[in-house]
């Protein structure tokens, strides 16, 4: 009993100078912690890190602990924001959180060629931690000599909901009616999966494919149904502030035609709401109509109106 004392004693003895062995941790000293604190709160990750970077430049002997500070600071302040964001958005109702887009573009001239013409366009889009609501309209008119050339409406709407890692799921349902393409009404539904592939501050790129159907009533009262696979992507591209680049393009390959549509724009802000496009758009039909082209253009220059 005795000898077993001794050891209790022994290793107690061990512990206790193993403990005032041990270095103190450095601490951070309370101007830097009051600095990273309110980088990590900012929910900016570039502000986070510029001031991280500086701190540990300017404490090098405190570089671990300011390390683990802001870690833990701006994983709290990351979980947090996801918190409130989450409640914010399970207390709006379904007709709160749109923001958008809407586009003008006229035209007129005299003389030789008398020719009028106009687009209305809106665009937009609802975001969630999970789900991604996006509406667009079209309306685009042209006429040249006293004869309507060129008259087109379309609708489309698509919902995404979001797995991870830039994985989502896509669901649209498109609408458009153009008589000088011989669409009475065409309808297009789809299902399918969506990438992000790239995700970025300043660049962005979705790909997206599934199958889909579509049902077509041209101007001669024929119909057609028929099973397609559709395939798009969307990218953007902030060239610098107020400038940006986007391409937008999809194919619907299906049995009896395919659609390949592509629109380029460059859009420069005017001031915080207004900006100006510069758009290029191509729609190919493999198998079009009776005495129509199988590629319709169109250059357009609009004013963008952001809300």
């Amino acid at each position: 009993m005795i000898a077993r004392r001794h050891r209790v004693a022994a290793l107690c003895r061990m512990l206790t100078l193993s403990i005032w062995s041990i270095p103190a941790q450095a601490a951070v000293p309370t101007a830097v912690e009051a600095m990273i604190r309110e980088a990590a709160a900012s929910h900016d990750k570039a502000t986070y890190e510029a001031v991280m970077k500086v701190a540990k430049a300017t404490n090098p002997d405190d570089a671990d602990a300011i390390e683990a500070l802001g870690a833990g600071l701006f994983a709290e302040a990351q979980a947090r924001a996801k918190r409130e964001e989450a409640a914010h958005y399970a207390q709006r109702n379904m007709f709160e959180g749109w923001k958008g887009e809407g586009q003008a573009g006229f035209g007129l001239t005299s003389g030789n060629t008398k020719e009028t013409s106009a687009i209305l366009g809106v665009s937009l889009m609802k975001e969630g931690p999970k789900t991604r609501h996006k509406l667009t309209g079209l309306v685009d008119y042209l006429r040249s000599n006293g004869t309507t050339t060129r008259q087109k409406y379309a609708a489309s709407y698509a919902l995404n909901y979001i797995f991870r890692d830039g994985l989502y799921l896509v669901s649209t349902l498109g609408w458009e009616r153009d008589v000088f393409a011989s669409y009475a009404r065409r309808f297009t539904e789809s299902l399918g999966l969506g990438y992000r592939a790239i995700n970025r501050d300043h660049m962005t790129l979705d790909l997206e494919a599934g199958p889909a159907l579509r049902q077509t009533r041209y101007t001669g009262g024929l119909e057609e149904d028929e099973f397609a696979g559709r395939a798009s992507m969307a990218y953007r591209w902030t060239l610098r502030d107020g400038i940006a680049l986007s391409e937008d393009g999809s194919v619907l390959a299906g049995g009896e035609n395919t659609t390949l549509i592509s629109t380029t724009a460059l859009t420069a802000k005017i001031n915080t709401k207004l900006s100006g496009r510069i758009s290029y758009n191509v729609q190919h039909e493999t198998s079009p109509a009776v005495d129509r082209q199988p590629t319709d253009t169109a250059t357009r220059a609009t004013l963008v109106y952001s809300f």
